[in-house]
């Protein structure tokens, strides 16, 4: 009970800070998502078709504790996310992939899979929360099918295998 008292803590110092900080640097550096010829609704359809593919390829974890600590800290970041990035149509949802490898990644409209070998090798709670608010930040500012709009594709399925099959090579 201790340890999730301190890990509850850390956590709570990690958002707060992650807070100000976005607040100092948006006072200094303005953030915004590049051009992209997609919907936000269109993020959300490949997004979702991305991550049945990933759950059909991946050994996603079935372990109740670490699962709801990946969601918990999930749903702690995307509280503090800053109302301008903000997309009512995203879903958001947070797995646990049950394998050694160090990764992570999002995918476009909120889904995303976070290694269990990501979350053994951080040395802080500190450092998983890191690496998430990271893999948030692509799917806030849309990188994936921006990315796809500069390469002038414009069709879901194609786009949807090409992410999956660029995060999973």
């Amino acid at each position: 009970l201790h340890r999730h008292d301190a890990m509850k803590t850390r956590l709570l110092t990690v958002a707060l800070a992650l807070t100000l900080l976005s607040s100092a640097i948006g006072g200094q550096t303005r953030v915004t998502p590049p051009d992209n010829k997609y919907t936000p609704a269109q993020d959300v359809e490949l997004g979702l078709q991305a991550a049945a593919e990933a759950r059909q390829q991946l050994p996603i974890m079935r372990d109740d504790a670490v699962s709801s600590y990946v969601e918990r800290l999930g749903q702690r970041l995307t509280a503090v996310i800053p109302p301008d990035l903000q997309r009512s149509e995203f879903k958001y949802s947070f797995e646990t992939v049950n394998v050694r490898e160090i990764n992570a990644f999002a995918l476009p409209g909120g889904p995303m899979f976070v290694n269990r070998g990501m979350i053994e090798a951080a040395n802080s709670e500190g450092e998983v929360v890191g690496v998430m608010a990271h893999e948030l930040s692509h799917v806030l500012l849309r990188h994936g099918t921006a990315q796809a709009s500069k390469a002038g594709k414009y069709q879901m399925g194609p786009v949807a295998v090409a992410a999956l099959g660029a995060i999973i090579g």
